[in-house]
């Protein structure tokens, strides 16, 4: 799990800075959230969410069908709930359920099957772009890095990860800036610094569904 980047979502400090600690020494960079607030803020350029299920803030069930509506990062729930209909429920919102105590090497093999599934094709073509799912880079006809801005990456790969989907407007604003501070007119301007730096001249890459929002395409259409 060398260099990729796992945020830790579990109330409880003492367990939490203890699997930072075995995660870190795995190579892997962690953030650590305590309560389960504005977890979508932690999400930019995160491969997996190690998430509890009872969170003081909301449960973790909860929180997980919340990130899903937004992204698909793989979850891997912590609980100490080891009833079948918890299993059941877990499974359906994440990606794999272990239960507490656990042995540090079953975490470690469990994440790392994780990580191998999503992330085994660490490139992905999108027109004359290379995305570099493991990096989190965007990379042009000469394979070099696209310099975005954290917004604009917040932003393009938002529209990456729904990639055929379109997105309401409403819904780019909540998760580029859940604090509230943007406006339609924000979110335009962004996206025509996106088209810009990526060479989408005749939009086809990034669509304008009018009225509505925005989609980015996997084709050419």
């Amino acid at each position: 799990m060398k260099s990729f980047n796992i945020l830790i979502v579990e109330d409880d400090i003492s367990s939490a800075e203890n699997l930072k600690k075995i995660l870190v020494q795995q190579g892997a960079n962690v953030k650590l959230n305590h309560t389960g607030e504005n977890v979508l803020e932690q999400l930019t350029d995160v491969h997996l969410i190690l998430l509890d299920i009872m969170l003081p803030y909301d449960d973790g069930l909860s929180i997980a069908d919340y990130i899903n509506q937004h992204v698909d990062t793989p979850i891997i729930f912590l609980t100490a709930r080891n009833d079948m209909d918890s299993k059941i429920t877990g499974l359906r919102s994440g990606d794999d359920y272990v239960t507490k105590p656990f042995h540090p090497a079953e975490l470690i093999s469990r994440i790392e099957n994780i990580l191998g599934r999503f992330y085994h094709k660490s490139k992905t073509k999108l027109f004359h772009l290379s995305i570099d799912n493991y990096k989190f880079e965007v990379l042009d006809q000469e394979e070099k890095e696209i310099p975005f801005t954290k917004i604009e990456k917040r932003l393009f790969f938002y529209l990456f990860t729904n990639l055929g989907t379109t997105l309401t407007k409403n819904q780019l604003l909540e998760y580029v800036w859940p604090e509230g501070d943007a406006y339609d007119n924000s979110l335009n301007v962004y996206i025509k610094k996106i088209r810009e730096k990526i060479n989408d001249k005749d939009n086809s890459i990034i669509s304008t569904i009018h009225g509505i929002g925005y989609r980015m395409n996997q084709h050419e259409k």
